[in-house]
């Protein structure tokens, strides 16, 4: 295009006719604008109240089936506590010694429900004791013989369906559990639970009184109910309902319950015990989101009428403006004067006055031309200066012809010199064998879609071993050659390498942090228990654990979380503790590298521990004394660690009555996290703990010194 800085012309010669085969008006086209708006909004706008209708619905599946199975877990809970009841009672010595008044006293004292009952029996069926009754007083024989018969061959415990009493006729839920003494099934531990006890679950929940939760036993029969128990416990469940939970052990069905409501079933079976928990939800009740969703619908179809109205008189409005417009543009095509003459619309006087400056700008497009060149130019060496910068290659391939060009910095990037010959099938020969296909399936997308150009691979330098590479390009389009690709390409192998140490630190932060705060889960629930059953040191105890479990955190970051030395674990336990001469608490043993879970929990159980002497054991008086040793038995299958904790000098010690917090949570740390066995003998002249762990479970080195042989622990 010339410049042409002359007059303008006043006239322009008659253009051919090309309205001659036009058929469609203006105020067509915005009808059919009007319409292709407002079908796609009517039908996006119905299938969007159907979508939400059925998520809110899916929604409320995924609720209530998680209710359900929040309660089947409480149910869980609920019979594994009376369970663990059992298993702490079997422990007994007074089961050993056959002083059964006073293990008569001790399962009083156990701690279940108000109304259940604790019972022994021998294996041929004799009721020795039963804590519904005085001890001593006549008891009749057991009537299960096909239970104890089952219990004495499985050696595990028995629960049992919902059955009614032979003597009183009350229904009860029995826990069966074998008392094992020298290898042996010597007795049998039975609890009798009442339906009490899983009614009160169901009572915590505070279920919707239109709504009705059960829990079904293993045979399927209602053992507790929010609506009428008093009718319908001991009944079977709905014959739908327990074929669901016998076929899945969670989903949901439709079905009536026993009172005649037509309902939906949220059912959760117990994978521990067989037993099932049923949240039942009026169907009517879930019926009214849909309601809700078509009156909206109704709404929104309002409101696309009213827009369909008003976007009839603006159509109006805009053909007005468009044919004085075109009236204009025809007396310009002709050579006859525009009239000035304004149509009311802003964008329409702005579109006549542009047909007045056209002239005008197409002599000032000239020169911005010449300088849109320089521009480019400057940038063109401004792109170099930032490419050599950055350590970018620059790059250009032609599929048609097979042309490729190559910056001696993207020659570098694939180990190639400067000058040498470099060919496009030399950068695919580059390329790791296993990256060609994602190289190639990349650049055939690029071509075919006209995308962005982006892939990573693999090169292999010549003595250099492999770097990684990261093409970027785009698409452009030539007249002669046709298609090409253009893009630069980088060196990526340091960021690489760096985002896989980064990924690999993440992984292990986060699986740290977990456990930790497992642990501290863990001890904030039963410091709750203590303290809603009237500790008032509970939260204090709480408080200190936890700066023991910081000490103990202290010692893993010394050492970067690699694990921590038993003796460094006991000594940051026990240090406050110790006198000036270092004899009031003996610490002896072989160098053992625990690993990190191991340091936790055992940090925690010997914080109990020593809590525990510094509150009523020998380290309440200064003659006390504590001694703490430890060995590795590597000649045991398995191996294992045992730590012994002996005091003396202390006060007389008596046996607890019951089971207190700081044991249970020595059980749950060490037992359940690290497969522990923990022993505790109340002696008189004092307390003696013998821990013992497997050593594949605690030791951070497979292979402990020879030294650690030597069994120190008695």
């Amino acid at each position: 295009m010339q410049d042409n800085d002359g007059p303008a012309p006043t006239s322009f010669p008659r253009p051919p006719n090309l309205l001659d085969g036009s058929r469609t008006s203006l105020r067509q086209i915005l009808w059919a604008l009007v319409v292709a708006l407002t079908l796609p909004a009517v039908l996006i706008a119905a299938a969007g109240f159907r979508s939400g209708y059925r998520a809110e619905r899916d929604t409320s599946d995924r609720r209530l089936q998680e209710t359900a199975r929040a309660l089947s877990l409480s149910l869980d809970r609920e019979i594994e506590k009376n369970e663990l009841v059992l298993r702490v009672l079997a422990l007994s010595p007074a089961i050993a010694q056959g002083d059964f008044a006073a293990f008569h006293r001790q399962a009083r004292e156990a701690g279940l429900a108000s109304q259940s009952r604790i019972a022994l029996i021998d294996m041929d069926g004799k009721v020795l004791l039963n804590t519904g009754a005085t001890y001593g007083a006549p008891l009749p024989d057991n009537w299960r013989e096909s239970v104890l018969r089952k219990i004495q061959e499985a050696h595990k415990a028995q629960l049992s369906d919902l059955h009614a009493d032979p003597i009183t006729g009350r229904p009860l839920i029995t826990i069966d559990l074998p008392v094992v003494i020298d290898a042996k099934v010597a007795y049998i531990l039975s609890a009798a639970i009442g339906p009490e006890t899983f009614q009160r679950i169901i009572a915590d929940q505070r279920v919707d009184r239109d709504w009705n939760a059960a829990v079904l036993d293993g045979s399927g029969r209602i053992v507790a109910r929010s609506r009428s128990p008093a009718e319908y416990v001991g009944r079977l469940a709905n014959p739908v309902i327990r074929d669901a939970s016998a076929m899945s052990r969670e989903g949901n069905v439709q079905s009536v319950t026993l009172d005649g409501i037509s309902v939906r079933a949220y059912f959760s079976r117990s994978p521990a015990y067989g037993w099932t928990f049923v949240v039942s939800v009026p169907v009517t009740e879930l019926a009214a989101s849909f309601k809700r969703s078509l009156f909206w619908l109704f709404i929104l179809a309002g409101c696309i009428l009213l827009g369909v109205l008003l976007a009839a008189i603006l159509s109006r409005l805009i053909a007005k403006p468009v044919d004085r417009l075109v009236a204009g543009a025809q007396a310009l095509g002709t050579g006859r004067e525009v009239t000035g003459t304004t149509t009311r619309v802003l964008e329409f006087d702005t579109i006549q006055k542009a047909l007045a400056d056209a002239a005008s700008d197409i002599r000032t497009q000239a020169r911005h031309r010449e300088e849109a060149l320089a521009g480019i130019a400057e940038s063109e060496a401004r792109l170099r200066l930032a490419l050599h910068a950055c350590h970018l290659g620059s790059w250009e391939y032609t599929p048609a012809t097979g042309a490729f060009e190559a910056s001696p910095q993207c020659r570098a990037h694939f180990g190639r010199g400067p000058d040498g010959p470099f060919s496009y099938d030399d950068l695919i020969a580059a390329i790791h064998p296993e990256d060609r296909a994602r190289q190639a399936e990349a650049v055939a997308r690029a071509l075919d879609i006209r995308s962005a150009l982006e892939v990573e691979f693999r090169v292999a330098w010549p003595g250099h071993g492999e770097r990684w590479i990261r093409i970027s390009g785009r698409v452009r389009s030539g007249p002669a050659a046709g298609l090409s690709l253009v893009g630069v390409s980088q060196d990526i192998t340091e960021q690489r390498l760096a985002d896989e140490r980064q990924a690999l630190l993440l992984h292990e932060l986060n699986h740290r942090v977990k456990n930790t705060l497992a642990t501290v889960q863990s001890v904030a629930s039963m410091t709750r228990r203590a303290a809603e059953q009237g500790d008032e040191g509970a939260w204090d105890a709480f408080e200190r654990r936890l700066q023991g479990l910081a000490k103990t955190h202290d010692l893993l970051t010394a050492t970067q979380w690699q694990g921590a030395l038993l003796e460094e674990v006991l000594r940051s336990e026990l240090d406050p503790y110790q006198d000036a001469m270092r004899q009031r608490i003996r610490l002896r043993g072989p160098r053992v590298n625990l690993q990190p879970s191991a340091v936790l929990a055992l940090g925690l159980a010997i914080h109990e521990l020593a809590t525990n002497a510094t509150k009523y054991g020998s380290l309440t008086l200064p003659e006390g004394r504590v001694s703490v040793m430890w060995a590795v038995a590597l000649s045991l299958s398995p191996p294992v660690l045992i730590v012994e904790w002996v005091e003396s000098g202390g006060p007389p010690v008596a046996p607890p009555r019951r089971q207190g917090f700081g044991t249970r949570l020595i059980q749950r740390g060490l037992a359940q996290q690290l497969g522990g066995e923990i022993k505790l003998d109340f002696q008189p002249e004092g307390i003696r703990c013998v821990i013992t762990f497997p050593v594949k479970a605690v030791l951070a080195d497979p292979a402990p010194a020879e030294e650690s042989t030597e069994r120190y622990a008695s």
